[in-house]
């Protein structure tokens, strides 16, 4: 049976993935896979490699195969859920980009196209991330039952301290000192993605994430971008669409019709995010498109050291030494290609 942890970005979705494998390795056994795109998960259920054991795997963007192995009744999804204003600016932060930047990107709506993938899966759990900060125990009891686990309220507790915010700083505290002492240079943008190989904590994963904390940060011009996208979305889970400034002065005509456009152009850039997903072979000349850098290191284990200067030379020149570069073929720890987690 998969387990697929597929929440929104910047949302608990690690937190889920922490919690299950914890509780499925002391009560049932199972085998972390780490983060999977779905065309490697489309390959690995149509190899037939899944035993009659457990695996845990994350994922953030929908897949026919993930739908099929739900209805084939192999797989149970778990999702999560946040205030898509916070995400934006977690995930502006997490990334090193700017609103302008996401926005252009496609990604905000590539967030709206995966919670419409996951939360319709039939049986998936559902959770707030407003509630796992406020009530982590009984997130953690939710998660259990849709293992089918009987978990003590004490054994909850537990596991619940066991990943907190506290003890996951910690964890990315000690990872920061791990890659300094490697002489990894974290103010270089290649090597953002780091991450924990077990945990799948990334060494920039955690910062005060406060409900609401868009609030500090938005413009008016980017409030009113946020209000357009994001207003039904916030209406329809609960929260307030409070996204416009109080005090923004009305838009002219030709304001709106820049904003207009400006999204537009970021609906075009999702489908054609979507589409490289689905066609992974393009996906470089798609990143290209957008605007989004194919120098920068995908996501990969702390453990794996990044020589990012040949990495940029040899793509750049397609040779060394005067023969064409051989490709890398990266082990299955090494193939995380999401950096929104």
């Amino acid at each position: 049976m998969y387990v697929l942890c597929a929440g929104m970005y910047r949302a608990c979705s690690t937190w889920q993935y922490e919690v299950i494998t914890h509780l499925l390795d002391k009560h049932r056994g199972g085998e972390r896979l780490g983060y999977l795109t779905g065309e490697e998960f489309t390959a690995r259920y149509r190899s037939g490699e899944q035993d009659a054991g457990w695996s845990v795997l994350k994922s953030h963007e929908g897949d026919r195969s993930f739908a099929r192995a739900i209805t084939d009744r192999q797989a149970i999804a778990v999702y999560a859920y946040r205030d898509v204003r916070d995400v934006v600016f977690s995930l502006m932060h997490k990334r090193g980009v700017t609103f302008e930047q996401l926005v252009r990107q496609g990604m905000i709506h590539q967030i709206f196209a995966n919670d419409r993938f996951w939360s319709k899966q039939p049986g998936v759990v559902v959770q707030g991330y407003e509630n796992l900060v406020e009530d982590p125990v009984t997130g953690v009891m939710e998660l259990a039952a849709h293992l089918g686990l009987e978990l003590s309220r004490d054994e909850a507790v537990e596991v619940a301290g066991e990943y907190s915010f506290q003890t996951n700083r910690r964890r990315t505290l000690e990872l920061v000192e791990r890659l300094q002492a490697q002489g990894v240079d974290l103010n270089d943008p290649s090597n953002l993605q780091y991450y924990d190989q077990k945990t799948l904590l990334h060494w920039n994963h955690l910062r005060e994430g406060r409900p609401g904390n868009w609030r500090t940060h938005a413009t008016p011009g980017q409030r009113a971008i946020l209000s357009r996208l994001c207003d039904k979305w916030l209406i329809a889970h609960g929260y307030e669409a409070d996204t416009l400034a109080p005090d923004a002065p009305r838009q002219t005509t030709s304001e709106v019709l820049r904003r207009e456009l400006e999204l537009a152009r970021a609906w075009l850039a999702c489908a054609l995010r979507c589409a490289s997903l689905r066609h992974p072979k393009s996906a470089r000349a798609v990143k290209r498109l957008l605007g989004m850098s194919t120098r920068t290191t995908a996501a990969v284990p702390a453990n794996v050291r990044i020589d990012s200067a040949r990495e940029v030379a040899n793509e750049a020149s397609g040779t060394k030494h005067g023969q064409p570069t051989k490709p890398t073929r990266a082990t299955r720890s090494e193939t995380v290609a999401n950096d929104a987690s």
